[in-house]
């Protein structure tokens, strides 16, 4: 009887090494190279895993501008309420602009030339097609696809370093995922109606909080022969329970809108 016991106990211990064998088999999907049977909806899953989410959250960015023909360096403040509201305050030794928008509203000041705008959106985001700018916004700022990774139709794109994804329909995206941890290290978006190329690469993540977000973002802008280059260094990143936004424009400052500074 014993001799039975010992024999139902081993294949037992057998079977559970099978089952969790095979599980393990199946979900170890994390390499240092792309995986060429990995299927589209598996790494879409795995990639929204990484998403940067919060409630508040406040920043310091430095920000390096260049066209080629001019470089500047800002440091802005930052803060948000997630895909409510963003703000910005904008230095270069004294401070030079202020921005807040929301999903409605877009207001601005800048302290050279004295001129303010002050704008609803909706007539913008409808000629656009753009449903929430601030989730827009945050997604270029933190390592997020411009467009709903979950909703567009993709294809994968062979690449020996990346599980590369192009959009099939709309906007011409094509995004660039770490094999081993799925966060986007760089989407390309090809406009059009402009015939250019921006370009976001997402460097150095860093956990924070156990929040995983990139400290340092580089935006190129291509367009014929000009490339213009912005290059964002976050710091200080904090996740307060409450915020405040102070935007009063001056009295003296002349209102413009959005079509004067377009042209």
């Amino acid at each position: 009887m014993k001799t039975v016991n010992k024999v139902y106990a081993f294949l037992y211990c057998v079977l559970l090494l099978i089952i969790f064998q095979g599980c393990s088999t199946k979900k170890n999907i994390v390499s240092d190279l792309p995986i060429a049977g990995i299927e589209i909806s598996e790494i879409i899953k795995n990639s929204r895993k990484t998403v940067f989410t919060y409630e508040n959250l406040r920043n310091r960015v430095k920000v390096e501008f260049d066209n080629g023909r001019l470089t500047q360096n800002i440091i802005l403040s930052f803060r948000a309420i997630e895909d409510k509201v963003l703000w910005m305050s904008a230095s270069m030794i004294v401070p030079i602009a202020k921005i807040f928008m929301t999903n409605e509203r877009f207001i601005f000041y800048e302290k050279f030339q004295k001129n303010y705008i002050d704008e609803e959106l909706s007539q913008v985001l409808k000629l656009l097609n753009i449903k929430s700018p601030v989730n827009l916004l945050q997604n270029i700022l933190f390592g997020s696809p411009v467009i709903d990774i979950n909703k567009s139709k993709w294809d994968r794109i062979q690449n020996s370093n990346y599980y590369v994804l192009q959009s099939s329909k709309g906007i011409q995206t094509t995004l660039f995922i770490n094999p081993k941890t799925f966060q986007l290290e760089q989407q390309r978006i090809f406009i059009p109606l402009l015939s250019s190329l921006v370009t976001f690469n997402y460097r150095n993540y860093k956990n924070i909080d156990g929040k995983i977000v990139p400290s340092e973002v580089l935006i190129s802008y291509i367009k014929g022969n000009q490339i213009t280059k912005i290059n964002l260094e976050y710091s200080q990143f904090d996740f307060p329970e409450n915020l405040n936004f102070p935007m009063e424009i001056p009295s003296d400052y002349k209102r413009l809108n959005l079509d004067e500074i377009i042209k």
